[in-house]
């Protein structure tokens, strides 16, 4: 064999079901191998390699020993485990693993390769009578390198999950480098973004440390979900939500029923972020990184059951960050699967959101010239049935009320207020793919004693934006929603008036800063993070030095310090807040 130049760079280390192995070595100058070598000394440089974990040149050695010696088991057990780790064709470890465990010198742990190989390639029988033969050998022993019942319990997991026919439903399949998966996501509507930083950019950041922080922002600008973990634990999913004045919350830990003792990771959302998607070992995963859904009711403030997705979003390999989109119909996820070292698979599949999601209401009962007037009851019926659908009492110091309606088309609105007379009014839920409404229901009683209710809803998707199909009546009010037929001045509409003046004037906002870039032309900056990040909620300012970016744009203090606390949460650990004023930072004004 000729002598060649070896130079790879490994981008993230491997994982071959549940055991890591570490970063290789680069070797920068040409390797020596079969010239000049005896058999016993291409042997050891290959064992060498081996042990040094750098199994691309070990296995070039080990393939030309095997062509001079086929039968001898050491070279089928090394060159075996070094196809199954490198190659994207986890079949072609196969024969190898094969005759080494067919050969009663070959170590024991032979029985778990091969299972591993057999689990890869969907041989479910093969891999469990293996699992369980290795299982046997080291019952008596305390130490279990591979947590071998949990793989046991994952190849049973695939073996009801998966159908290897199912594969042909992949409609597109691009290999690329494992650091640049996102950027072979393409929709042609807002599907989400994640908000991250590209490697090339963390290098230059003074404000960014080694680890790369991901958030997912839904596609209504409305939910964010990270992993992250805590008192270095493994990684659980945060939850956080915009209230009704738009204000960021805190973020909040999802609940055992998703986060569980393994990581989870890469959670991302549908457009109004019910529906949750993320990847974990945990729950019944069929053999590494595993897709679930779970669906979050906005009523009861509880998540269901997550599910596994299946063939062919999921594989006996690692599978992440499932991003669908209901107008295109297809959703990406990345994958180990058919993947060399370094690499992964960018798949693009069919939308598998396939259930009708509720309607989900998110509403204020407000009565006009009675500001601290907040109780009221509101019976929900549909299609002239008497059945009431839902009975709601609105709290009675917020005048909030959430609420799940079944599907869409038209539901009659009854509100009994003390006081009052009860009125009713007809509101219309339209087919689109979000289905989170803010809603306002407004009651009026005018000089000469007349009241009129009226109700309006405000689609998520579009935050601002009034669709006036969806509208009970109309008008104008000063919260941005429309209203028909009910003119009022609010007790208060003069003070409103002069704080929005001033907050327009002096265009005061607080932003966060995550990165300060040095080095790199802001075309440059701008070009790899609009790869990566959501560029609506991302802003910039240039200096002389410096360039820096900030995420998020509050007209509230309070806001843009919960939004501080989620990115240093999610690992911006040097986030902090910047005053702005007309555009402009203000010196002097930033705040820790």
């Amino acid at each position: 064999m000729k002598n060649f130049l070896l130079s790879v760079t490994i981008a993230s280390s491997i994982v071959v079901s549940g055991v890591q192995h570490s970063k290789a070595i680069t070797f920068d100058k040409p390797a020596k191998y079969s010239t000049g070598m005896t058999e016993s000394e291409q042997a050891k440089a290959a064992e060498k390699l081996y042990l040094a974990k750098q199994y691309e040149k070990a296995s070039v050695l080990y393939s030309e020993l095997l062509s001079k010696n086929p039968n001898n088991y050491k070279y089928n057990y090394y060159y075996g485990i070094c196809a199954l780790i490198v190659e994207a064709d986890k079949s072609s470890a196969l024969p190898y693993l094969k005759k080494a465990m067919d050969d009663d010198r070959s170590p024991e742990d032979i029985y778990y390769y091969y299972g591993r190989a057999c689990h890869l390639t969907y041989k479910f029988d093969e891999a469990a009578k293996a699992f369980s033969e290795y299982a046997t050998i080291i019952g008596k022993k305390q130490n279990d390198p591979f947590a071998i019942a949990k793989h046991i319990d994952m190849v049973m997991n695939a073996k009801n999950l998966l159908n290897i026919e199912q594969l042909s439903e992949v409609l597109e399949t691009d290999v690329t480098e494992a650091t640049n998966f996102y950027t072979k996501y393409e929709f042609t509507a807002d599907a989400g973004k994640l908000l991250s930083m590209p490697d090339q950019i963390i290098k230059e950041s003074k404000s960014i440390k080694d680890d790369k922080p991901t958030i997912f922002l839904s596609a209504n600008g409305r939910v964010m979900y990270f992993s992250a973990s805590k008192e270095n634990k493994s990684k659980d999913i945060y939850r956080v939500e915009k209230d009704l004045s738009g204000n960021w919350g805190a973020a909040i830990k999802l609940d055992a029923v998703i986060n569980t003792a393994d990581d989870e990771l890469y959670p991302t959302c549908n457009s109004d972020g019910r529906v949750l998607y993320f990847s974990s070992r945990g729950h019944n995963s069929t053999g590494g990184l595993d897709i679930f859904k779970v669906v979050y009711n906005s009523e009861s403030k509880k998540w269901g059951k997550p599910e596994n997705m299946g063939s062919p979003v999921n594989s006996p390999d690692d599978d992440y960050c499932y991003i669908s989109s209901g107008v295109d119909q297809f959703a990406y996820v990345t994958s180990q699967r058919d993947a060399s070292k370094g690499k992964v698979s960018v798949l693009k599949v069919p939308y598998m959101n396939l259930e009708e999601l509720s309607i989900a209401v998110t509403g204020k009962f407000k009565c006009i010239g009675e500001p601290n007037l907040k109780s009221a009851i509101i019976t929900i019926t549909k299609n002239n049935n008497p059945d009431y659908i839902a009975i709601i009492n609105t709290d009675i110091k917020s005048g909030e009320y959430s609420v799940e309606l079944p599907g869409t088309g038209a539901y009659n609105y009854s509100v009994e207020v003390k006081g009052y007379q009860i009125k009713s009014e007809t509101v219309r839920f339209g087919e689109f793919n979000d289905r989170s409404y803010i809603q306002n229901i407004y009651l009026n009683r005018n000089k000469a004693g007349s009241e009129d209710l009226a109700i309006s809803n405000l689609r998520l998707t579009e935050v601002g934006t009034v669709d006036e199909n969806l509208t009970a009546n109309g008008g104008n009010t000063t919260d941005g929603s429309e209203i028909r037929g009910m003119s009022y001045e609010p007790l208060n509409a003069k003070k409103e008036a002069k704080v929005i003046e001033k907050v327009i004037n002096k265009g005061i906002q607080y932003k966060v800063q995550i990165g300060a870039f040095n080095q790199l032309p802001k075309d440059v900056v701008e070009q790899n993070l609009s790869q990566m990040t959501d560029t609506e909620m991302l802003s910039s300012y240039g200096e002389e030095t410096w360039l820096k970016y900030f995420v998020g744009s509050e007209s509230s203090y309070e806001s843009a310090k919960n939004l501080k606390e989620i990115m240093i949460q999610a690992g911006f650990t040097d986030a902090f807040i910047v005053t702005f004023e007309n555009e402009k930072p203000v010196k002097g004004k930033a705040k820790k």
